[in-house]
């Protein structure tokens, strides 16, 4: 495996002379644990640059002499310094005030405890412009130096802390991720690609998920995995040859035919501008953007990189006198690539955007990998993240607003078990974000199109990961939104989606998708999950439309394997509605407690679950589940319906402990609990205009049923009656 690296000691990237202060943002110390500011580590410069010219050349610095190991070095206001070695000797730190520039044509390694970019300052490792050539590696190398807990009891030092102007652009690959045409098996020594791949070259690193669906003894501490991290040898148009021979069997899914219907992604990880970790075993670094940091990268790779550790937190805590009392020993906000209260350019970028991340890699990340915190307006894409843990791409607070993730490819995110806690904020676990997700976004305000997440623990996507209500949301482009006038409330839990749409998640994972919000999900596509394609958590209104779900028959031959498309997991769901969408090869299709207990809270009573224009082929099509009574006598009742929706069985699978159905409400309710409900009313049942009727629980035989109520339908769990007619009466 080849890897490129960019070489720093503790790389702190600081907009601003002085430091960043907690009463700049009062807010820091609920929301981030850096209470007391950003320490300037290299304020006692023993080196400073007296003219613009060469890092190398001796005439650039005071001391008359180039920076050596141990030098805390300036790069002062109003010089510009080309950077133009490869360098193993760790420098203590570097201030940048001025500009610090890398040779684009040449390979160059800067190893160094902390970088900071001040305000006035800028760091070039290649621009869109000028990017660093493809023949050259750029290295950025974190030094492996212990923190100095004494000036910097939160550890914020030990990396990259931005607040001025960074840009970095390495070498294109086109394109980072790509789907393959043909299944790829073991002792397969080529892989077939969607398009054919520019800049990629021999040396680089693929990855390619586990695309099983795991079966109940899979999961968990049992997981055998079979992900692969391959050498590419060769690359000719569509074909991209490898070093070894794949070792398993990387299977897509099938139609009812037998026919491939999706194939997995390869990713590339190799990048030859790379910032990381001199040691990873050692003190890791990270990189933060803060304040009003302008910063554009591209074709990056952010390697080994990351302090803050999955589970249970342990910040830095202080005494009433502001003195240290205990230094933290897994402190929060040390993330592999981190915008941290980055509140964009004080002047916006023409693009629109307050940062860029486009084409990077993220390869081992202590936690997450890409995390967003109190930043807005952000365009992330074409991003390969791998091998993470707790989460891949993170929101971290829930008002993080307007950023758009798009065709992003998440992969291998380790979790915190088989039965991963929803943890909103840490809740009793005190580990936000652990579970294992590909994306996990704690608020709704952002935009999700065309990404991917592959072959981690939990979720594909974790978009209810919280109970928050009133958040703060930026009201243009580089406002700070802890200061009056610069941001409005919304309430978050009301707020839908911004844009959820043709979105995948696949392979080795136990959810594709768990959301709690509102909002239109559109186009999702998950296959070979072992638990629940899509979960709904409670939401006001929430349609699902267009989702395509794709389960392997064959792990349904075990008896206890229960696999759903769609379940609507909790009684106080109101408005809920799929339509047009096509699950297949699940034990059950939806599952859902289509009448639920619904409190007499004002406007957000009653409800209509909804299956429309649908297609399921699965053991059970719809499950409908035990169902509490109203909480009050005044209290709506929800409605079920089922419209225009075709059914098909799935043969050849092992029965489970319920028979077979179309449609199930075999269910069994509370004991004692005999109250009535409305039906479930299915209209043009299997797409056959005017095939109407309505399924009560098997035990709600209406007193006054018609004669036709006593006509059994083989397809149908339940009590049948004709007609969608007569609804008040079992209502007692």
């Amino acid at each position: 495996m080849r890897r490129t690296v960019i070489g720093i000691g503790a790389l702190a990237l600081v907009a601003s002379v002085g430091t960043l202060n907690a009463q700049d943002h009062p807010h820091l110390a609920a929301a981030s644990g850096v209470p007391h500011g950003i320490p300037r580590i290299c304020a006692d410069a023993t080196v400073t640059s007296v003219a613009s010219g060469s890092w190398s050349a001796p005439s650039t610095w005071s001391t008359r002499q180039v920076p050596g190991a141990g030098a805390a070095v300036r790069v002062a206001s109003g010089t510009r310094v080309a950077y133009d070695v490869v360098s193993d000797a760790a420098i203590r730190c570097v201030d940048v005030e001025g500009e610090l520039r890398f040779r684009t044509d040449a390979d160059t390694r800067l190893t160094v405890g902390t970088l900071t970019v001040l305000e006035t300052g800028r760091l070039e490792i290649g621009t869109v412009d000028q990017p660093i050539a493809a023949g050259a590696t750029a290295e950025l190398v974190v030094a492996d130096q212990p923190i100095d807990t004494a000036r910097d009891p939160e550890q914020i030092t030990g990396g990259l802390i931005g607040l001025g102007t960074i840009r970095m652009h390495g070498a294109v690959k086109s394109p980072t991720f790509v789907r393959v045409t043909a299944e790829p098996l073991a002792r397969h020594t080529t892989l077939q690609l969607e398009e054919a791949a520019s800049g990629w070259a021999p040396g680089d690193k693929l990855v390619i998920p586990d695309t099983r669906q795991l079966r109940q003894n899979e999961r968990g501490t049992s997981y055998v995995p079979q992900w692969e991290e391959l050498s590419l040898a060769a690359i000719t148009g569509r074909t991209a040859t490898i070093a070894l021979p794949l070792r398993f069997d990387h299977r897509g899914a099938r139609a009812a035919d037998n026919r491939i219907e999706f194939l997995p992604h390869v990713g590339n990880v190799t990048r030859n501008v790379v910032v990381r970790s001199e040691n990873p075993q050692g003190t890791r670094g990270h990189v933060i953007f803060v304040m009003h940091p302008d910063v554009d990268i591209r074709y990056a790779a952010f390697k080994d990189l990351g302090r803050t550790r999955m589970g249970v937190l342990s910040n830095t805590e202080y005494g009433t006198d502001g003195g240290v009392r205990r230094v933290g020993t897994n402190q929060i906000g040390r993330y592999s690539l981190h915008f941290h209260h980055a509140f964009g350019p004080r002047t916006p970028n023409p693009s629109g955007y307050q940062f860029t991340l486009i084409g990077n890699a993220i390869d081992d990340a202590s936690k997450w990998g890409i995390t967003i915190h109190n930043s807005h307006f952000g365009l992330i894409r074409d991003n390969v993240v791998y091998n993470s843990r707790g989460a891949g791409i993170v929101t971290e607070d829930g008002n993080e607003s307007f950023n758009v993730f798009d065709h992003n490819f998440a992969m291998r995110s380790e979790g915190s078990g088989e039965f991963a806690p929803r943890s909103g904020y840490g809740g009793a676990t005190g580990d936000p974000g652990g579970e294992g997700a590909g994306f996990w976004l704690r608020g709704p305000n952002n935009t999700l199109r065309n990404n991917v997440a592959a072959n981690v623990d939990v979720f594909g996507y974790g978009i209810a990961a919280g109970a928050i209500e009133a958040v703060r949301v930026p009201t243009f482009k580089g406002a700070d939104n802890s200061k009056n006038g610069e941001f409005t409330t919304i309430d978050a839990v009301d707020t839908p989606l911004l844009e959820f749409s043709n979105n995948e998640a696949y392979g080795a994972i136990q959810t594709g998708m768990a959301i709690g919000w509102n909002g239109i999900v559109k186009g999702l596509r998950v296959w070979h999950t072992s638990r629940n394609a899509i979960t709904a958590f409670p939401a006001d209104r929430l349609e699902i439309d267009g989702a395509v779900v794709r389960g392997d028959p064959a792990v349904l031959s075990g008896a206890f394997e229960n696999p759903t498309g769609i379940w609507f997991s909790n009684y106080v769901a109101k408005t809920v509605t799929v339509r047009n969408s096509d699950v297949q090869g699940m034990r059950v299709g939806v599952a859902s407690p289509f009448f639920s207990r619904i409190d007499a809270e004002p406007g957000r009573g009653d409800g209509v679950a909804t299956v429309e224009n649908s297609f399921l082929r699965n053991y059970v099509g719809i499950a409908v589940a035990t169902a509490y009574r109203p909480e009050t006598t005044q209290a709506p009742v929800k409605k079920g319906v089922i419209r225009n929706t075709r059914f098909e069985p799935l043969a050849g699978v092992t029965p489970a402990m319920y028979p077979a159905a179309a449609i199930s409400m075999n269910y069994g309710m509370s004991s004692g609990d005999i109250t009535l409900r409305d039906p479930l009313v299915v209209y043009d049942f299997n797409g056959k205009a005017g095939d109407t009727f309505r399924v009560f629980y098997s035990h709600e035989v209406p007193a006054t049923a018609a004669p036709a109520c006593n006509a059994p339908r083989a397809d149908i769990g339940g009590f049948v009656c004709a007609g969608d007619d007569g609804l008040q009466e079992s209502r007692r």
